[in-house]
């Protein structure tokens, strides 16, 4: 019940309308759980959410990550080798409390669409796996996007020709870097984004870019810079335990905290790396391999 991912859709949007099979849901839940923790921002003013019933009510606040599930689990319920949480996005409660109430299985999500790329941002309502050719025939602005299922943080990248993933809550399109910049790092620049002060951005706080795909550099060396802790928002080191991934030392994997952590928790990791490692790729693949040596 908290969205805090760049340009995602606010949950009192989607749950207008929506309130009595989100209730509903919440009940369903309840009956396949001993326990329903249901995690909200503090500033949430949603009745649905903040006199919701029949839950252990949590509330966070801060920008992104705090919003993400894993977040919620170690403040909540930190996990343990062996133990499991599930969990659901509230637009999936609502979906579920439908098929409870009415029979009808009603995969519809209130979506945002947004980016640069879009011509008309704003939230409508589709179907997950809906065929994005003529949708975005109409909303895509004309010029070299990149489309995203998903935030530009954790989503898929999808052809203009493709679909709607299956979870997907926000259509995101923002501009294809093209091109290159000649000594781009060297250069003085307040036109660029920069997380450290390399660029004299940092001079202009507030000032809002509108980015693109580019990373400004290739794969480097996989050194420590200190820049991972600023981002990560775990009591754990996020530089060796991306190591132990990368060496696929399950062992170390399990001591540096493998079992707190999912691939999307590596987002702003990965934004600020000087490295430019594909970090929630390799978490991924890490991840995988320690479930399957644990089954």
């Amino acid at each position: 019940g908290m969205a805090t991912e760049p340009l995602a859709v606010a949950p009192a949007v989607a749950l207008a309308g929506r309130e009595e099979d989100f209730a509903m849901g919440l009940q369903v839940v309840g009956l396949l759980s001993k326990r329903t923790v249901l995690s909200i921002a503090a500033s949430e003013t949603a009745p649905a959410l903040t006199k919701a019933s029949g839950v252990e009510l949590h509330q966070f606040k801060g920008p992104h990550p705090a919003g993400t599930t894993s977040v919620h689990i170690n403040q909540v319920s930190p996990l343990n080798k062996g133990e499991v949480v599930w969990t659901l996005n509230y637009q999936d409660v609502i979906i579920l409390g439908h098929l409870a109430r009415t029979g009808n299985f009603k995969l519809e999500r209130v979506l945002a669409l947004s980016g640069t790329g879009i011509a008309k941002p704003r939230a409508i309502t589709a179907v997950a796996g809906a065929s994005l050719e003529a949708f975005l025939n109409a909303e895509l602005k004309s010029g070299n996007y990149r489309v995203i299922s998903g935030s530009v943080l954790t989503g898929t990248k999808v052809s203009k020709a493709g679909y709607l993933t299956y979870y997907a809550s926000q259509l995101t399109a923002i501009p294809e870097g093209e091109g290159t910049d000649f000594f781009g790092w060297v250069l003085p620049s307040f036109a660029k984004w920069s997380v450290s002060r390399t660029l004299f951005s940092w001079l202009t706080p507030s000032k809002k870019f509108d980015l693109n795909t580019k990373q400004h550099g290739e794969d480097r060396a996989f050194v420590v810079t200190g820049l991972y802790e600023k981002v990560f928002p775990f009591d754990i080191l996020p530089m060796p335990l991306l190591k132990a991934m990368w060496a696929k030392d399950l062992e170390k994997m399990e001591q540096l905290g493998a079992y707190e952590v999912v691939p999307e928790d590596f987002a702003l990791c990965e934004v600020v790396c000087p490295s430019k490692q594909e970090l929630q790729k390799l978490a991924e693949e890490a991840l995988d391999l320690l479930y399957t040596e644990m089954n």
